[in-house]
């Protein structure tokens, strides 16, 4: 039996690779095991729904659509569903990222100069409780029926969350740390850079997620005037006709569409993120 040799302080080190693993793996099948727990809901949704609209016709298919009538529905709607589809997360993402960045800029702004914050906040905070949808009659003024109405509306919405939550992470990040950097002769524009933004980017890519959502949301209700294309107007030309098929395949391919991106999201914060710590399943 051979034994490690004793470090400097008398002790023989411990090998920990294989609790290492053991960890590992039962980590692994801890999130397999939810997964499928996530699975099994889905699954019983749908089988509630085949049997209440299909099975046993409890619910009159003019209230919500039976399996059958969806399979027709969707088979009928082709590529256009595809394209309908494309046309709005393209909006959603263009939305996003012109919000997001412009929100995120302005409220460092705000954060690191006080005649700054004094001056906008009050825009802000007058603007932020109205609805974006309230203001589509200017929107319709302004852009006419194009998409750069629908963006700028959806852009708004992104940009109050973002400059909202900008500005509050900024204004808590811990004196201690400022402190500390200026003690270490870093100038100011360095203490904003290599301090302040690191403190407050798990907040800022939670906040990144929450306008994503609300991004899908305005975009769709958008859609419904004037648009050409997208999901919203797939649902309102099905609304016309009560064919509830078609508003049903729109409503979940809004949502695989927007769950899809938020997983996108989520793995491209945890890989941003990497260096926090982050408590087990978060």
């Amino acid at each position: 039996m051979t034994y490690e040799p004793l470090n400097e302080f008398g002790i023989r080190p411990v090998d920990l690779t294989g609790l290492e693993g053991v960890e590992k793996e039962a980590a692994h099948q801890k999130s397999s095991k939810l997964w499928m727990l996530s699975a099994s809901s889905l699954i019983l949704v749908v089988f509630l729904w085949w049997l209440l609209s299909d099975a046993l016709s409890v619910i009159p298919t003019l209230y919500f659509p039976t399996m059958h009538q969806v399979g027709i529905a969707l088979n009928n709607l082709g590529w256009t569903l595809a394209t309908d589809a494309g046309a709005t997360a393209w909006r959603v993402v263009v939305s996003w990222l012109i919000g997001c960045a412009s929100g995120t800029v302005l409220g460092l702004v705000m954060a690191r100069s006080k005649i700054a914050y004094y001056i906008i906040n009050p825009l802000v905070e007058a603007l932020r409780p109205v609805p974006p949808v309230a203001l589509i009659p200017f929107t319709l003024l302004w852009f006419g029926l194009s998409d750069f109405g629908r963006i700028f509306l959806a852009a708004i919405s992104c940009f109050m969350i973002m400059v909202v939550s900008t500005v509050v992470a900024a204004r808590n990040v811990s004196p201690v740390y400022l402190r500390a950097a200026r003690s270490l002769g870093a100038q100011p524009g360095q203490v904003y850079r290599t301090v302040v933004l690191r403190a407050i980017l798990p907040s800022l890519v939670s906040a990144f997620r929450v306008a994503a959502a609300l991004t899908w949301a305005v975009v769709v209700a958008t859609e419904y005037l004037g648009a050409q294309s997208g999901i919203g107007y797939l649902i309102l030309q099905a609304s016309y006709t009560v064919n509830t098929a078609v508003v049903l395949i729109g409503v979940i391919a809004v949502g695989i569409e927007a769950f899809l991106f938020e997983q996108i999201l989520r793995v491209g914060a945890a890989w941003i993120t990497r260096w926090v710590d982050r408590a087990e399943g978060a």
